[in-house]
């Protein structure tokens, strides 16, 4: 009886350990279940924000924009954005925090089809020191739809990323599409991927930007074409968008790590899977899987530590989960809290604390936030013998012993397979060599094999 129990109470030990983790949910807008949208954004110091569309899907509206924030104790009483108005409000609104500090709010309010092509448009708004300001308007004439995102690159210039509908026949097309702030004004929008009806209709998502560290922005966007969902990758530089990646899989998220690599998790096999790909600059460098028993759409955030999080829906017990990673392994997952529910939003305040905005199949939303910070571990990359994946280092590689039956020898290649340094167990230094992708070869005398393993150095 013992040996049948045990199993069983190591699973809610675990369960016990993980929970304690998180803090008990708090309610947005008092448990009103009449939400058709959502964002999520950390603002200054350990302030976090959350934008709201209140409304009834399918409904006339009243549809109105709101917005709530929270120093981690109770979520504040909603600032409207926007009157209550009739007409039809996007259900996916976006959030964003600019280099100076302000918080930007983005929505869509019209119908489709347009039928008042001036009042049919995409809104943005931001939150200073004196307030909300008025609303000013991104592009009009169009029927548009979130996922919103905002992000600014490296020079400052500050973005806003949205899908517009276009009808075709007796259906529509969707396309992928950015603007840019000058200061006082948004500028016409560019495409990143222009959506057709004909000859076959293809349909592009709302982008996800994120900041590339030299220049430019990465668009992280699904293509649907059919049956088939391809994730996408493009880097916007101003007034082009140039393609750099992509994968059969949907509902692409991003974020950026402290080391400026773009980490990408998307959707396989109906979304049951969920994979992370790595992007240095524009090569794709790493494939993970993070787990096998997802059950919908994920959202990622980076930590001001450099570890890169990310929350999704588990399929089996069906709570919202959350695991993270140093550049290695994922995690484990952790279970957030007790409420069937899916994730709508993930962040990180200024002190490291990781908050959870999520849904509950009532349509209430709640956040919660994890209590501790992970472990302290080892942050020097270590190469195992005979692996397969690729690793990244940054400054120092850790070598295995070697094997004493093998008497394996390794040395390090760069791309063109020029030897450029002897490996020796242990630590070695490699600050001194050019960033970019690298071999391990490994040669084993006595077996007469040789093996090669991928790393990628980062500053």
């Amino acid at each position: 009886m013992q040996s049948k129990l045990m199993p069983f109470a190591v699973c809610c030990l675990l369960y016990a350990v993980c929970m304690a983790q998180w803090s008990s949910p708090m309610p947005l807008l008092h448990g009103n279940p009449s939400i058709a949208g959502q964002s999520f954004v950390a603002g200054t110091g350990d302030t976090m924000w959350a934008a709201v569309v209140v409304g009834h899907s399918g409904s006339s509206g009243p549809y109105q924009v709101l917005a709530s924030w929270t120093v981690g104790d109770t979520w504040s009483l909603p600032a409207a954005l926007t009157p209550p108005d009739s007409g039809r409000i996007f259900s996916q609104p976006g959030m964003g925090r600019d280099a100076a500090g302000r918080i930007w709010v983005a929505w869509y309010r019209g119908d489709y089809p347009t039928t008042d092509n001036e009042s049919s448009a995409v809104w943005a708004t931001f939150r200073d020191s004196a307030g909300w300001h008025a609303p000013a308007k991104v592009c009009s004439n169009v029927a548009a739809e979130g996922p919103m995102s905002f992000a600014s690159d490296a020079a400052g210039d500050w973005y806003l990323g949205f899908a517009t509908l276009t009808p075709y026949s007796d259906f529509t097309f969707s396309s992928a599409m950015y603007s840019r702030w000058t200061g006082d004004s948004w500028l016409t929008p560019r495409y990143i991927a222009r959506g057709m009806g004909s000859p076959i209709e293809t349909d592009f998502g709302s982008p996800t930007l994120v900041t590339r560290p030299d220049s430019g922005l990465w668009a992280a966007y699904e293509m649907i074409v059919g049956s088939d969902a391809i994730s996408m990758l493009k880097i916007v530089q101003h007034d082009t968008a140039r393609w750099c990646w992509s994968a059969d899989g949907s509902a692409p998220a991003a974020t950026a790590d402290s080391a400026g690599r773009l980490w990408i998790l998307y959707s396989e096999l109906h979304m049951y899977w969920l994979s992370s790909q790595v992007i240095v600059d524009s090569s794709a460098v790493d494939t993970e899987l993070v787990t096998d028993a997802a059950d919908g759409r994920s959202c990622t955030v980076t930590d001001g530590e450099g570890l890169v999080w990310a929350a999704w829906p588990q399929r089996s017990p069906k709570r919202v989960v959350v695991s993270y990673t140093r550049g290695t392994e994922w995690s484990p997952p952790e279970q957030v809290a007790d409420s069937v529910g899916v994730p709508k939003g993930i962040a990180a305040d200024a002190a490291g604390r990781i908050y959870v905005l999520f849904q509950t199949t009532g349509g209430r939303l709640y956040s919660v936030c994890r209590t501790e910070r992970p472990g302290v571990q080892d942050q020097v990359s270590s190469l195992a013998a005979g692996t397969r994946r690729t690793t990244i280092v940054r400054g120092v590689l850790f070598m295995e012993a070697r094997d004493e039956k093998r008497e394996a020898r390794s040395e390090l290649l760069d791309i063109s397979g020029r030897k450029v340094l002897d490996l020796l167990p242990g630590a070695n230094d490699i600050s001194r060599l050019a960033p970019g992708i690298y071999f391990v070869r490994a040669v084993s005398c006595k077996l007469s094999t040789v093996s090669c393993q991928k790393v990628v150095l980062t500053r």
